[in-house]
């Protein structure tokens, strides 16, 4: 028999016992909660973070594409380490402006690496300048960077008001030759991406935290009460279903099940907002019959494969209807799950790709497209050469040709009216030629001025092109006011046979242009293979003449220029040439390529120089000749601001009268009549010099434009002078030049005066002055001193007899 004592041992031993399991389970349970909090929150940490980082990656992916596609084509015409021009930095801001007026980029900057702010869509932080951040830094380094925050930092003083939290995100620019110049920063609302990963967080935590609870339900069903954990986590999952089901009924991606025939037997709802249909309209439908026909073949072919392979997810993008009338582009992922008994069909997963479809075909277009007048640019164009010459054969009777147009006096229009003209007279040309061209040809826009075609068709059908061509880009065009006459050289290679490529036919086009130049511009010039070493020529021409200057090369000649009542010279003009080493050069070979140089401003300068101080050796030699000095002119020193005071100078440092000093500019230099080539002439006539047009009546104006121009002679063209004995016409045109110079109170010079007869009928016409060969040609100073000195020895005999 047991005795109390030890029946209250035995009672307390097992209370004691009871209570320390039960405070054994009470911590394992702790124990176990908290391990189960501990990783839900580091999972639901962990997972956030990843997506964190993917958004703003796939942010900076999506934004680079839009930025670089957009403003990149832009920037390409700046050196963003200088100051850009007005016009074009106009043409920037606005375009940054664009891209956030649709709210989904709240604010663009472009930074220089100084940290300035050269462009951004708000007119206030132009020209900002802050201390480098080191996302800034880093994209300047060539890296992206972006980063999630406040906008409170010094640099984001315009920006605290646009959202409480924002995406920065720092993209580098590089130039042509893979250099980081400067950097992107743009901003985007973080609220939507935040809203995202909280709520995902959320959802995280609540599927770990349920798969804990499932552990702790397993663990406290061994010990006490597993069947009310179990309902309680039946409760969770019926909850998480019905949670998946409105994941899926309220996901903006469509989903639709296709049975094992290719029917669907289930549309998500997601089709209302993105096609503007009703599911139920859809169920019971073949798929391929609702898709674009084109798409429908594709689809087919892919179904199948699905259907057929159940461990493969093909994909691919289709077209579907929307209910107003548009296709609309669709990425496709499928996945067979005709096995599984609770689907028992084939998912496909649709997200709507029709904003990167359209940005994907307009990046594709700027890739081969001009951008400043729409036309194939030079990829484009060579691509369709070679893809012609390759479908090509011997048999062939159709001619195949390439174009080369280059507009005439371009750098002009440049120099004198701005770039901004410059390009709108390129966008109407280019306008002109698409209405010219064939629909079957190609044109293109190579670089700079010069455009390029490649037409088909019989040899008759490409020279009735190229006249075409001629004649529409002769009409006038209306830029900034002024009415311009922009003819272009035409260059006509032909493919003459089978081994050739784009890059042959393009340089022999380039030949044939640069021929047609030569000629006198405004033609067209089919190459021949003899043009390859006149064109050779040319570029050792080019080659040499950078260093004639310098060596001592070019020399002056002195014409005379006579009284025709009276025949005595009153002036001469000073004609530049080139001794190279080879043999002379003329003018009208060289003078162009110092134009296209650059070189004519400098050797202008020495020939005004030279010749002002030739003439003061000429008076020293032949005392009271007196003789006025006629120099020409280019019209890019006329277009140089600094060209008054270059002349300025000049008469300062020979000493020579200005009233002795004539500049002759040709009538097609004065075409622009822009108000800085004006103003350069009207500061010329306030130092005293005299203005004169030369070649006057050969360019394509009208007559009406001689009262604004400060002139104060007219030197009437030799190819008229030469017609005169041919008939009455050349009469009535020099008579009407005349007249018109004696209603303006000017004084004309008739050129290249080589018979006596065509000099007396200049008199009887009204000319005053005169030169040509039936007076003298050219002299050297010593020649020129001579024949001075000649015509005075008749009279010093007279008086001494």
């Amino acid at each position: 028999m047991l005795q109390p004592g030890n029946r209250f041992s035995r009672v307390t031993s097992s209370l004691a016992a009871r209570l320390r399991g039960a405070r054994r389970d009470l911590v394992v349970l702790g124990l176990a909660a908290v391990l189960v909090i501990a990783t839900a929150v580091t999972v639901s940490l962990n997972v956030s973070g990843h997506l964190e980082e993917a958004a703003t990656n796939e942010a900076a992916t999506a934004v680079g594409a839009v930025v670089h596609g957009y403003v990149d084509p832009l920037l390409a015409r700046y050196d963003l380490l200088g100051s850009p021009d007005p016009t074009l930095a106009a043409s920037v801001n606005n375009q940054l402006a664009q891209l956030t007026s649709g709210r989904r980029i709240l604010r663009i900057k472009v930074w220089q690496p100084n940290g300035t702010v050269l462009f951004s869509d708000l007119p206030k932080l132009r020209g900002k300048s802050f201390e480098v951040s080191p996302e800034l830094r880093e994209a300047l380094d060539g890296e992206t960077a972006t980063e999630v925050t406040a906008p409170d930092a010094a640099e984001n003083v315009f920006e605290k008001g646009l959202a409480s939290r924002v995406i920065e995100i720092y993209l580098p620019i590089t130039n042509g030759a893979g250099v980081t110049v400067g950097a992107y920063e743009v901003y985007q609302d973080a609220a939507p991406i935040e809203a995202a990963i909280s709520s995902t967080r959320q959802d995280v935590l609540l599927i770990v935290g349920a798969i804990g609870l499932l552990l702790l339900a397993l663990l406290y069903a061994a010990f006490h009460g597993a069947n009310r954990l179990l309902a309680d986590l039946a409760g969770r999952l019926r909850t998480s279903e019905a949670r998946f089901r409105s994941l899926v009924q309220n996901s903006s991606d469509l989903v639709v099940l296709l049975r094992p025939d290719g029917t669907m037997s289930y549309v998500s709802p997601a089709v209302d907002r993105n096609l503007g249909a009703v599911a139920g309209s859809w169920v019971g439908r073949a798929l391929v019959d609702v898709v674009h026909p084109e798409d429908a073949g594709w689809l087919e072919a892919m179904v199948g494969r699905l259907a057929t392979d159940p461990a493969g997810t093909p994909g691919g993008e289709v077209r579907l209807p929307h209910a107003d009338g548009r296709w609309l582009w669709f990425e496709l992922v499928g996945t067979n799950l005709i096995e599984d008994p609770d689907v028992s069909g084939m998912v496909l997963n649709c997200r709507d790709v029709t904003e990167r479809r359209e940005l994907e075909d307009q990046l594709r277009h700027q890739a081969f497209h001009d951008p400043l007048t729409a036309l194939a640019n030079r990829p484009l164009l060579i691509d369709r050469i070679d893809h012609e010459l390759a479908m090509r054969s011997v048999t062939d009777a159709d001619a195949l040709a390439v174009m080369l147009l280059d507009v005439d006096d371009f750098k002009t229009v440049n120099d004198s009216l701005g770039h901004a003209a410059g390009d709108r007279l390129l966008i109407e040309l280019a306008e002109r030629l698409r209405g010219t061209v064939r629909p079957q040809d190609t044109a293109a826009r190579i670089g700079g001025d010069e455009f390029a075609i490649l037409v088909h068709g019989a040899i008759g059908d490409v020279n009735a092109t190229a006249d075409r061509l001629l004649a529409s880009m002769r009409e006038p065009v209306d830029v900034e006011g002024q009415r311009l006459s922009a003819a272009v050289s035409i260059g006509i290679a032909f493919v003459a046979r089978a081994r050739t490529d784009a890059d042959e036919l393009l340089r022999n086009a380039d030949v044939a242009m640069y021929m047609a130049k030569a000629g006198g511009k405004g033609r067209s010039v089919v190459y021949e293979p003899s043009m390859h070493h006149a064109a050779l020529r040319r570029l050792r021409m080019k080659a040499d003449l950078a260093g004639a200057l310098d060596a001592g090369q070019f020399s002056l000649r002195y014409q005379p220029i006579v009284n025709l009542a009276s025949g005595e010279p009153i002036g001469v003009e000073a004609l530049l040439r080139w001794e190279h080493p080879n043999g002379m050069i003329g003018p009208s070979d060289f003078i162009p390529l110092a134009e296209e140089t650059g070189l004519i401003i400098q050797l202008g300068n020495w020939v005004l120089e030279t010749a002002c101080r030739g003439i003061q050796g000429i008076d020293a030699a032949v005392p009271g000749s007196r003789l006025e000095l006629s120099v020409n002119v280019s019209a890019l020193q006329l277009a140089k601001p600094a060209f008054p005071a270059d002349v300025a100078a000049i008469l300062s440092t020979t000493g020579l009268d200005p009233a002795r000093l004539v500049l002759e500019v040709t009538e097609s230099s004065l075409l622009e009549r822009s108000e800085g080539t004006l103003a350069t002439m009207r500061m010329l006539r306030e130092l005293g010099v005299r203005l004169a047009i030369d070649d006057f009546g050969t360019g394509y104006s009208s007559l009406s434009y001689l009262p604004e121009i400060p002139v104060d002679l007219l030197k009437i063209d030799q190819s008229f002078v030469a017609a005169l004995a041919g008939g009455r016409e050349a009469q009535a045109v020099i008579r009407s030049i005349v007249r018109l110079a004696e209603s303006l109170n000017l004084t004309t010079v008739a050129e290249g005066i080589e018979r006596a007869e065509d000099a007396a009928r200049l008199r009887t016409l009204g000319a005053e002055l005169g030169q040509g060969f039936l007076f003298a040609r050219p002299l050297q100073p010593a020649q020129l001193t001579a024949y001075l000195l000649a015509l005075r020895a008749p009279s010093r005999k007279s008086r001494s007899a």
